[in-house]
């Protein structure tokens, strides 16, 4: 399905990602159905691996989050390794 992208529907994909990431960061949701939403977001929605890692960077310092710091970079690194890979190219999730 390839067709024009709105701003007002990237947004929401930044959103929803935003929120996967979050989620995940709590514990709420296995990080194979965030990897998989960062993916669609990518593919149908027009949103740049770069603009997940900086989602990533601002959910990592957000205070407003109560989930330990270790806990936190630990999480983001894998993320983070999997936004590298989808730079790269690379097959996973």
């Amino acid at each position: 399905m390839s067709t024009e992208t709105t701003p007002f529907t990237r947004n929401w994909a930044l959103n929803w990602v935003r929120g996967s990431i979050e989620s995940y960061l709590r514990g709420s949701t296995p990080i194979n159905i965030v990897k998989g939403r960062i993916k669609k977001a990518i593919e149908s929605y027009g949103v740049k691996p770069e603009e997940i890692g900086t989602l990533i960077s601002l959910v990592q310092i957000d205070p407003s989050l109560t989930i330990p710091r270790e806990l936190r970079e630990d999480r983001t690194r894998l993320l983070l390794e999997f936004i590298e890979q989808l730079k790269r190219g690379e097959k996973s999730g």
